[in-house]
Parts: structure tokens; C-alpha cells; sequence
């Protein structure tokens, strides 16, 4: 990457794939990460996000592409867009109220 620093949404995003990539390393199953250490990650860091959602085990079996019960990054970048549309739709119908 370049040697300028990174804006706000850059440094979210390398935050994200940091996040990943350390947990993967960690439980030796990288490039990937367990249902149980995504879980486990989305209620100590997303827990406003988990409100309106349902079954955090169901979204993640559904979004397990490949079924291996683990996901990896592009299923765990998809999952986490799922969880934020709650708010992304609560955000717009403010927009739409004014």
C-alpha cells in the first residue's frame, strides 16, 4: 500500500481484515475463521448490530458458501453487511421521515 496515511474508511476496513486475519492465525485455521470465533468476535465488538437480526447461527449457516462450518473472508465480509442492514434501513427511513 502506499506509504500516505490511510482516511477514515480505509483504516475501518484494514481494522476489519487486521481483526480477521489475527483470529485466523490464531485458531490455526487461516485464511479463515471458525463460526464459533465469529460469534464470538460479533458480540464483543458488533453487539448494536445483533438487534433486529434473528439467528446469528442461521445467517452464518446460510452464508457458509462452501458448508465448512468456517468462513472465510469473503463470507465473513458478506455476513457482516447482513448485519449492518438493520441499521442501514433504520438510517434511511430517518432520511426518508424528514
Amino acid at each position: 500500500m502506499a506509504a500516505e496515511p490511510l482516511t477514515e474508511r480505509e483504516g475501518a476496513i484494514e481494522t476489519i481484515i487486521n481483526k480477521f486475519r489475527i483470529i485466523g492465525v490464531v485458531e490455526e485455521l487461516a485464511p479463515r475463521m471458525s463460526f464459533n470465533a465469529f460469534k464470538k468476535l460479533v458480540l464483543q465488538q458488533l453487539p448494536h448490530f445483533l438487534k433486529d437480526v434473528g439467528s446469528l447461527d442461521e445467517k452464518m449457516k446460510s452464508l457458509d458458501v462452501n458448508q465448512d462450518s468456517k468462513l472465510n473472508f469473503n463470507e465473513c465480509w458478506r455476513l457482516m453487511g447482513e448485519l449492518a442492514k438493520p441499521m442501514w434501513e433504520e438510517k434511511v427511513l430517518e432520511v426518508l421521515k424528514k
